[in-house]
């Protein structure tokens, strides 16, 4: 299930304590207060109370002053002795009244929220990079209820343990270190799941900051693009202490996924954040973002998280709850960001001096908050861009990759999964609700059946890896052969497997693909393919072996099989199995070769080129449509065309008007390259290994293919050369411009067959899948392939607020809008042109569903107007 997923992981103080103290927060009506905040004020000590406001503290002996804090109410401090038990501390806690300032909010007058919130933008940056490291240890519970299963998955789950409404919990403990700037080390002392105590966690969260940009794919309140995609509204303020705390109003100017709204609470003179209350939505998900900030060390630190994430999602619906107790320890805060800066809004006052550009280039950071204790927020910004150039230059003095965006290790202790009820009772920081007491001895219980029942049969279960029946026989599994060995059978009734077309008739096809695995990124292999078409009564086949390793691959396949006059196979098997026999359309136009192929592809080479290519001998024939093709539905509208494409090129040749292309036997010997550079490539690193990030910078594409003759009696002789430029361009919340410009020309034609044309991804289904950037939408497969020259242009952009998505409920669905063109230039196409609007989105719960208008041009001249459903997914084998 995607789920959005934000989480700072913290910390969480030692516990090993004789006593300590417990009790209940809640308000002055007596409600619970769930997951308020405990600290133990001028310590890193600090707990959550749980969903029924009860919560427990270990503490040492003596003295401690206890705050306790909550969203919207008074914080409150209580001084207490702890001895040597537990003893009990209740608080009630007040509704926070703010106080309003009597501002003038007219035509004339702007709102002071829009100057807060403008000083605290300028000072996002101060607050992201003012901790330099720290160590920590993070409690984190998640606590998810199913309220709908799909009827036909109730009985599998319910063996599982998976009930409507029947709590899932899972605990985790968690050692962290962190360095600037994106350093990250962690390890997993102890986890605990209530579905299954083998895995080290269920949930693969993502750190976030609302200081960055961005917090998942939302833009933060604090972004410097913010006043673009927010309105601010000043609720008043109320006092904590010594400070002035401000609360805003987050208004999106379009709510929808991508953005907040919400509450914002700002400390006066400071900037920083004390806590937020907002709202966002991700597919049809609602996501709601409580965080309570702490001062340690003079520094705001997030203390108590919580994310609320309620929806459906493919038919399931529920809602799951992430709490996070944390403390911190062994922070340090960078020298640079010691001195305190006041941030003015230059709308409203000068500082008295203005920074020269050489302090700016020549000075630290805390030698110009020396110099200039007030600064504009232009001027603030400026000084932390160049803070960042200055560190930024730094790492590239010393070696660092810049290019690394995070730098992860996760280790889990081996004891992490065995630790016993009494070591979580002493380490747990949030008590367990009694729902969830039952949740943990319901799994529990459960888990005992299982293996009471593993064991009564081990032998059974050891045959079970390998037993074959007739419903394997027919469709396929996987078997484990040996500790390295694997066998994954295809069987011949699978989907992609058991097709229909007009010149082979019925086809079935099998394979066996043996597997070595040598490591974690090393894998051997040889994949025999068997394939037999009932109308030609001919057997045909492969046999693939090959290695594939971490980013890089080479293979050699042998054997006779069929393939598609264009290789990209712009129609799978599958879905022209269902044109032919429903609606009497043979789209896929076949040939046959025995060939010998060898291929190899290797991935971001030094991080900016991929090469890709394969050279091929083969020896090619025609094949031709069968006489007694029939579809299931005669119409009288519609009949078979012969498996010999229609090519206007070809046919302007031969000065014929209907002339399909035929050709005799042959042998041909073709080199493809793809060479691909795609600068700037960014990345993460998790254990020691890259995972490389979506990267928005242009990528150049060179193809070159060659017809290489007079060797081994081939007979083909030209050269192709093409030039794309593809790139992706984010042009707002959840919107994105995609384009992809490509062009080629034959340098050489003098001896080539129609499957060595420049073939075009056409499309003439009612259904359009695959790459939803670079295809046409109605083009003829066939018609305009060339052997001379071309020019393609494909343009996308998808937006989140267009014209149905300007209505708030349309928004909310998680539909997007699409505008596209679609262009081509051949020697016998003048102009082809497709202009289209989409909805993605359509069916909630399956964003890959999308509907689409387009209308088609020729010579800018209207033709038609075609509709499309379309989806990212492929329906079976090519």
């Amino acid at each position: 299930m995607a789920v959005y997923r934000v989480l700072f992981l913290l910390l969480w103080g030692a516990s090993a304590f004789a006593g300590g103290i417990k009790g209940v927060v809640k308000t002055a009506k007596g409600e619970p207060l769930a997951y308020a905040a405990i600290a133990v004020k001028g310590t890193n000590l600090g707990t959550m109370a749980n969903a029924d406001g009860r919560y427990e503290l270990a503490l040492s002996p003596g003295r401690h002053e206890i705050v306790f804090q909550y969203l919207g109410f008074k914080s409150l401090g209580k001084v207490i002795e702890v001895a040597g038990d537990f003893q009990t501390l209740d608080a009630t806690l007040e509704e926070q009244a703010l106080d309003i300032h009597e501002v003038k909010i007219g035509s004339k007058s702007e709102d002071p929220a829009y100057t807060i919130m403008r000083r605290a933008i300028a000072k996002a940056r101060f607050h992201a990079l003012q901790v330099s490291s720290y160590s920590a240890r993070a409690y984190i519970k998640t606590t998810g209820v199913i309220t709908n299963i799909p009827f036909f998955l109730e009985k599998t789950l319910k063996k599982e343990g998976v009930e409507e409404g029947r709590p899932i919990l899972n605990e985790s403990v968690n050692e962290i270190t962190f360095r600037q700037p994106n350093n990250y080390r962690q390890r997993v002392i102890s986890t605990r799941n209530s579905m299954d105590n083998s895995a080290p966690s269920p949930n693969a969260f993502v750190l976030a900051s609302f200081y960055d940009p961005t917090v998942g794919d939302a833009v933060s309140p604090l972004s410097p693009k913010a006043f673009g995609y927010y309105k601010f509204e000043y609720e008043g303020s109320f006092r904590e202490g010594d400070l002035e705390v401000n609360r805003i109003k987050v208004i999106p100017r379009s709510y929808g996924e991508g953005v907040f709204k919400g509450q914002i609470y700002i400390i006066e003179n400071t900037w920083a954040i004390h806590s937020l209350n907002l709202q966002t939505t991700v597919q049809s998900f609602d996501v709601d973002v409580k965080q309570v900030f702490t001062p340690v060390q003079q520094v705001w630190m997030p203390t108590n998280l919580q994310f609320r994430f309620g929806g459906s999602m493919m038919g399931f619906t529920g809602e799951f709850k992430y709490i996070i107790s944390m403390t911190y320890k062994n922070l340090a805060v960078n020298p640079a960001f010691k001195e305190s800066v006041t941030v003015l809004d230059e709308k409203f006052e000068q500082p008295a001096n203005d920074l020269a550009k050489k302090d700016l280039r020549t000075k630290k950071l805390n030698e110009l908050a020396k110099q200039q204790k007030e600064v504009s927020t232009k001027q603030m910004r400026r000084i932390m861009k160049e803070y960042e150039k200055q560190e930024r230059q730094e790492r590239k003095a010393q070696k660092e990759d810049l290019n690394v965006v995070r730098n992860d290790s996760i280790i889990v202790d081996s004891m992490a999964n065995k630790r016993s009820d009494t070591f979580w009772n002493e380490i747990r920081t949030i008590p367990l609700t009694e729902i969830e007491t039952k949740s943990y001895r319901h799994s529990d219980s459960l888990r005992i059946v299982k293996q009471i029942a593993f064991k009564a049969d081990s032998s059974k279960a050891k045959k079970d890896s390998t037993k074959v029946n007739f419903i394997s026989l027919l469709t396929g599994r996987s078997f484990k052969l040996s500790k390295k060995w694997v066998l994954d059978y295809e069987g011949p009734f699978q989907l992609q497997n058991a097709t229909y077309n007009t010149v082979d008739g019925y086809v079935l096809e099998s394979s066996f693909n043996f597997k070595r695995k040598f490591n974690r990124t090393d894998t051997y292999y040889v994949k025999p393919l068997v394939r037999y078409a009932f109308g030609r009564q001919a057997v045909s086949g492969t046999v693939t072996t090959g290695w594939n390793g971490r980013r890089r691959g080479i293979s050699l396949t042998g054997g006779r099989y069929v393939s598609q006059f264009n290789a990209d196979n712009p129609i799978t098997a599958n879905m022209n199995t269902t044109a032919t026999l429903w609606f009497e359309h043979n789209f896929m136009k076949l040939y046959e070769k025995d060939f010998g192929r060898l291929s190899f592809n290797y991935a971001r080479l030094a991080d900016v080129f991929s090469i890709s290519g394969n050279l091929e001998y083969g020896r090619r024939y025609e094949l031709s449509n069968l006489e007694n093709a029939r579809p299931w539905i005669r119409w009288n509208q519609f009949e078979f065309t012969p498996n010999a494409p229609f090519n206007q090129e070809y046919s302007n040749k031969l000065a014929a008007k209907e002339s399909y292309y035929r050709f005799e036997t042959h042998d041909a010997l073709t080199l493809n390259v793809s060479l691909t550079w795609r600068p700037g490539q960014q990345y993460s690193i998790l254990n020691g290994r890259k995972r490389y990030l979506n990267n928005k910078n242009p990528s150049v594409i060179l193809k070159y293919s060659k017809g290489i003759p007079n060797i081994a009696n081939s007979a083909v002789d030209y050269d192709l050369a093409e030039l794309s430029l593809k790139q992706d361009v984010q042009t707002g919340v959840r919107s994105e411009l995609h384009y992809t410009l490509s062009a080629g020309a034959f340098l050489n034609n003098r001896s080539l067959y129609f499957m060595d044309y420049k073939h075009f991804m056409g499309n003439q289904a009612f259904v359009q899948y695959g790459d939803a950037f670079s295809q046409f939408r109605a083009l003829n497969y066939y018609r305009y392939s060339t052997s001379e020259r071309f020019l393609e242009a494909h343009v996308v952009n998808e937006s989140r607020r267009l014209l149905l998505t300007r209505i708030p409920l349309v928004r909310l669905a998680g539909l997007k809008e699409n505008l596209m063109v679609h262009y081509l230039l051949t020697p016998t196409l003048p102009h082809y042109t497709e202009l289209g609007y989409g909805l993605d989105g359509l069916i909630p719960g399956f964003p890959f569903f999308r509907a689409e208008a387009v209308a088609v041009f020729q010579d800018f001249k209207y033709q038609r107007t075609v509709f499309r459903i379309g989806t990212t997914l492929k329906f079976g084998g090519q």
